[in-house]
């Protein structure tokens, strides 16, 4: 009895033997045909460099110039490609699109204007109009040109702004001296010459009629009689900019835009003449020549307080004129 005992570890891996061989033999065989689908999926989906999959087959691309109009018919074929249109369109990299890309434009009323207009496989390419500058790589946008007061270290480029010498403080002061002084003068010459014209007419004026000097500085000015010769003065950029900074939504800049797309001096007085509505007769003038003197255009500011004044002064002669010829009648 006990040998039998012994026996049984041998009859049992004599057993276990084939049968554990059998499973690892089923087991490789599995993973064989997994490795050889493997294979054959990666070869019917992955294409060649350069290639590109249409369906069943792998194409080569469409060469810069050019779009894709129809998928190859082969392995490695070419599908067919047409050209872009001219100066509308371009590719300028082989591909596999459909379409196009559409050309740049270079928009005028942000400082820009074409240097290489767009090819085929070429897009158009934008610089800043002379006195504009831009120092960002994307310019989608070029800035005026500052205008210095005290000389110029450095000329403004495309790519820098003008670099301008301080004034010294002397200078500030004897500018705001001049500032004070030169309605004072003018008030006091126009007080002068009125007496003087009133004397030799032998009139005597009621004390209504008051200095030019305190009209034009310390009343508020009818501008919209103006609005045309203001705008005559100025560009469309500053326009916008005055326009935008004191409280014009951006719709309606878009809108008087889009209303004029070709008539940029209809599109100034539009945008004045609608600021100048919405924010009335008070302060008007004096937020129009501040504005223009905190954005260093002071010679602008200085061009349309000339041209204020002497409208205003035309017209108080014109009815000083008047009333001196209605006294003598």
């Amino acid at each position: 009895m006990s040998e039998i005992w012994v026996l049984w570890p041998l009859i049992f891996t004599s057993i276990a033997g084939p049968l554990s061989k059998g499973d690892n033999s089923h087991v490789a065989d599995s993973n064989s045909e997994m490795l050889k689908l493997s294979k054959n999926i990666t070869k019917r989906e992955s294409c060649g460099e350069g290639l590109y999959r249409e369906h069943e087959f792998c194409c080569q691309p469409c060469p810069p110039g050019k779009r894709k109009s129809d998928d190859c018919k082969i392995d490695g074929g070419e599908p067919e490609c047409v050209l872009c249109a001219e100066g509308v369109e371009y590719t300028d990299k082989n591909h596999h699109s459909f379409n196009c890309r559409r050309c740049r434009v270079c928009d005028g009323e942000h400082g820009l204007e074409v240097e290489k207009n767009c090819t085929r496989t070429q897009n158009t390419k934008c610089r800043c109009k002379p006195n504009f500058f831009c120092n960002v790589s994307l310019c989608e946008h070029c800035n005026p040109c500052t205008t210095c007061e005290h000389g110029i270290i450095e000329k403004c480029t495309p790519t820098s702004n003008t670099k301008c010498r301080e004034g010294s403080r002397s200078n500030l002061l004897s500018l705001l001296l001049l500032l004070i002084l030169i309605p004072i003068s003018a008030g006091i010459y126009w007080e002068v010459k009125r007496r003087r014209r009133n004397r030799k007419n032998g009139h005597q004026k009621s004390m209504a009629s008051n200095t030019v000097s305190t009209i034009l500085y310390f009343s508020d000015i009818d501008l919209g009689k103006h609005i045309i010769s203001i705008a005559e003065q100025m560009k469309i950029t500053e326009v916008k900019e005055f326009v935008r900074k004191n409280g014009m939504e951006e719709t309606k800049i878009d809108e008087i835009k889009h209303d004029n797309p070709q008539d940029t001096a209809e599109q100034k007085v539009q945008l004045l003449r609608n600021w100048y509505q919405s924010h009335g007769k008070k302060d008007a003038y004096c937020t129009l020549i501040k504005s223009l003197r905190k954005a260093k255009l002071h010679a602008l500011a200085e061009k349309i307080q000339d041209i204020v004044q002497k409208d205003i002064t035309s017209e108080h002669e014109n009815a000083d004129l008047q009333n001196e010829n209605e006294s003598l009648a």
